[in-house]
């Protein structure tokens, strides 16, 4: 198994992206109830970064067992990857402790401290299990219409390129190794293209070979498009009456609705700039 997913197009429902969630599991229920989601015929894709900073990680996460619920990975899983040896033996490092403290981990690190030997290794094994299903990249469709779901940013310009360097790589050798492999870093870490785009750069650039690709990762204040690329992260986690959870339905035109903190919701469409060519 690789690093990619691809999703047949849902002839029985409807397909919603969600922006990063952080353990808001309370406040995506509340969405979807908002959007009259109906599982058994509907679909939710995430951005990744289920976990860290909310109330409800561990739950969160859990989504991944729901036959509906698929996500990309994000920075914040690859975090707890990339120590997945010393949570499992319990040696954490002060220097370790401290970035996954900062990381928002809490709900980690609390369970770390507390559970007994038998306990906090099925806890810690149950999510490295989880965080192993997660592709990289994934694509919602075929053709001209078929949309990309990406945590942080491309590092090619096409999208077929970028779905071959995730294919040379093999699911679990990635998710078993400490440190990122330097071709495909960016599509968990990277921000550069969007710091690009806040200083008036490629403002209308588009991935080639795709009809839309939405991110998460970089905190915006409303959804931000540019050409025919969506950033959703709208900060749901955050305690303030303007951050909230955006969900994108997938369609020919894409329906983008932000749920914010202060019970205000925002809908927006979009069309897609041009072609997508193949």
């Amino acid at each position: 198994m690789t690093l990619f997913k691809q999703l047949l197009i849902n002839s029985d429902g409807r397909d919603f992206v969600v922006g990063d969630l952080h353990g808001n599991l309370g406040r995506l229920e509340k969405a979807l109830d908002y959007h009259q989601f109906k599982s058994d015929r509907d679909r939710l894709i995430s951005v990744g970064d289920l976990i860290d900073r909310g109330s409800d990680s561990l739950n969160t996460l859990r989504l991944l067992s729901e036959p509906w619920f698929f996500s990309v990975a994000g920075n914040h899983e690859r975090l707890l990857s990339q120590n997945r040896y010393a949570l499992l033996r319990r040696q954490l490092d002060p220097l370790t402790r401290n970035r996954l403290h900062e990381a928002g981990a809490h709900w980690l690190l609390d369970a770390y401290d507390t559970l007994n030997e038998d306990k906090w290794a099925d806890f810690i094994t149950e999510i490295m299990n989880l965080i192993g299903q997660m592709p990289l990249m994934m694509q919602i469709g075929n053709g001209p219409d078929a949309v990309g779901v990406v945590h942080a940013e491309l590092p090619d310009w096409e999208w077929s390129r970028n779905v071959a360097r995730l294919e040379r790589i093999k699911k679990v050798k990635f998710w078993d190794q400490p440190r990122d492999e330097p071709s495909i870093e960016s599509i968990l870490w990277g921000r550069s293209q969007f710091h690009s785009l806040l200083r008036g750069d490629h403002n209308d650039r588009v991935v080639e070979g795709i009809a839309w690709v939405i991110y998460g990762h970089n905190i915006v204040h409303t959804p931000l498009r540019a050409g025919n690329r969506l950033w959703i992260d709208t900060g749901a986690y955050e305690n303030q009456p303007d951050r909230g959870l955006s969900l994108v339905e997938i369609g020919p035109v894409l329906t983008v609705t932000t749920h914010f903190r202060d019970l205000r919701i925002r809908t927006e469409r979009f069309n897609a700039p041009v072609p997508a060519r193949f």
